[in-house]
């Protein structure tokens, strides 16, 4: 039985209240649930803004509280200081805060939730001052700098090729700002020449901006690919300096594993959440239609023009209706296109855009929803709505990918249709309005979900064994590759 309080420092590349999406809420209930197990947690975040993360102003940091976690927020000032290309996965300015704070703090471990925006310097400050690392990854970060491995062209990708050649026509083009930008850093650092240019008919100043925009890319562009090739040798040897790494699919196991990260080090510990405020939502509220709804964040890769594409396609006579949750400003560009997709066709009328909503609400939301779509177009990993939809006995239709197909099983809980297919989703939509048995088939095949009690259990047993290792005493072996701590 562990007798003194404990410490752990979690880490998160973004956290509440200005960011909530699945990571922030498993590190939240994560800290709550240790807390309540009597140890002392501190979350260290950062604070970039989802759109235009260029300006620094303000402190470099922040400390406050959140639903009685504490929290140590870097913000823009710090994480922008001298930044270069590198600075992405190898920040030693926040590498060296973060060290200040190890000193200070003097966790017994450090648990790792995210890194990015912290960069993998984190790992190698813990390692200096040889305090226990553990981790428990939600993407693949670690190994792709889009994080999705996805390409510009939709393509699918299990990681850096050798010398990152497939990095440099992916991740590399986007390190550079578009022609807007450029000009707008002209106009507030250069103001003489800003003047000139603006002196210019306007043919001849877009001519000279494009000039200036190409001899920036141009004098830019070597260290760009420096740091693209350099990036997977350094984070695969920052992940390889952790004590114990926890996935939660087989998936992300075997990309690890691929990309030259340890599988020793690697066990899968499947997600859990707080049902507390779900379970009560098990019972749909009444309705003559057929609620298909999303819930997520508005951006190209969660594939709702895929969904809203498909949903059009159905009968106009249709009893069904499209419910999407999500800020359309959030990336206000692809928010806008779909809120034009939606009034584009013959099931305009169909379509509810409901915006954001508290955490506490989900379950009142899901109520109000009789089959919840994760149209994804990357791997997903194990999104958090997946467990929380079959928490109140709503099904999934997703995309037959990756995490997404490890726990919707298609035609028990849920249905699965191809990849960036529009008719293969229309077809499972079709099924689902026409076959009235066919939901509560699908929910009735919903088995209970894991608690987050459940997954710190797993947890805690993961310490113990790191810190036993780390302390000498005989330990029982972390699972193997492929193997879960649960039962």
């Amino acid at each position: 039985m562990r007798e003194a309080m404990r410490r752990v420092l979690l880490t998160v590349h973004k956290f509440f209240p200005e960011h909530r999406a699945g990571t922030e809420v498993l590190t939240l209930k994560v800290a709550q649930e240790l807390q309540r197990r009597n140890y002392e947690t501190l979350v260290v975040t950062a604070d970039p803004p989802d759109i235009d993360a260029r300006h620094s102003v303000g402190d470099d940091t922040v400390d406050y509280e959140y639903e009685g976690v504490k929290v140590h927020a870097v913000r823009e000032p710090l994480r922008l200081r001298g930044y270069t290309f590198r600075h992405e996965f190898s920040h030693p300015q926040i590498g060296e805060h973060f060290g200040s704070l190890l000193r200070q703090f003097k966790p017994d471990l450090v648990h790792i939730f995210h890194a990015e925006n912290l960069s993998g310097e984190i790992v190698h400050q813990a390692r200096r001052q040889q305090v226990p690392i553990v981790c428990s990854l939600t993407d693949f970060w670690f190994v792709c700098p889009v994080v999705q491995l996805k390409r510009p062209d939709g393509a699918l990708c299990r990681g850096p090729s050798a010398l990152a050649a497939n990095c440099l026509t992916c991740y590399t083009p986007q390190l550079f700002p578009p022609v807007e930008q450029i000009a707008e850093a002209v106009e507030k650092k250069l103001p003489q020449l800003a003047k000139q240019l603006s002196a210019l008919p306007p043919f001849a100043r877009k001519l000279a901006i494009d000039g200036i925009a190409t001899t920036f890319r141009a004098v830019k562009l070597p260290p760009a690919v420096t740091a693209t090739m350099q990036r997977p040798s350094f984070l695969r040897q920052a992940a390889n300096a952790v004590d114990a790494i926890m996935v939660p699919t087989s998936l992300m196991r075997d990309i690890f594993v691929e990309n030259g990260i340890r599988s020793e080090l690697i066990s899968k510990v499947h997600f859990g959440l707080d049902t507390s405020q779900l379970v009560q939502h098990q019972e749909k509220s009444k309705s003559d239609l057929v609620r298909i709804g999303f819930i997520g964040t508005m951006f190209e890769h969660k594939g709702i023009d895929l969904l809203i594409s498909a949903f059009h396609r159905l009968p106009p006579q249709v009893s069904a209706q499209l419910i999407i949750y999500g800020d359309p400003n959030q990336f206000p560009e692809y928010g806008q296109q779909m809120v034009d997709l939606a009034k584009d066709g013959r099931n305009a009328d169909k379509i509810k855009f409901f915006g954001t909503f508290p955490n506490a609400l989900l379950g009142e939301v899901l109520e109000n929803i009789d089959i919840l779509t994760v149209p994804s177009r990357w791997y997903e990993n194990t999104p958090l709505v997946i467990q929380s939809a079959f928490a109140t006995k709503t099904p999934i239709l997703a995309t037959d990918l990756g995490g997404m197909s490890e726990l919707v099983k298609h035609n028990v809980n849920g249905l699965l249709f191809k990849l960036n297919d529009v008719a293969s989703l229309h077809e499972q939509l079709q099924r689902i309005v026409d076959d009235k048995e066919l939901l509560p088939a699908l929910r009735a095949g919903i088995k209970p979900e894991r608690t987050v009690q459940e997954m710190v259990d797993d947890i805690e047993a993961v310490y113990e064994t790191v810190l036993n290792r780390r302390q000498g005493k005989n330990a029982q072996p972390t699972p193997r590759a492929g193997e879960s701590v649960i039962s």
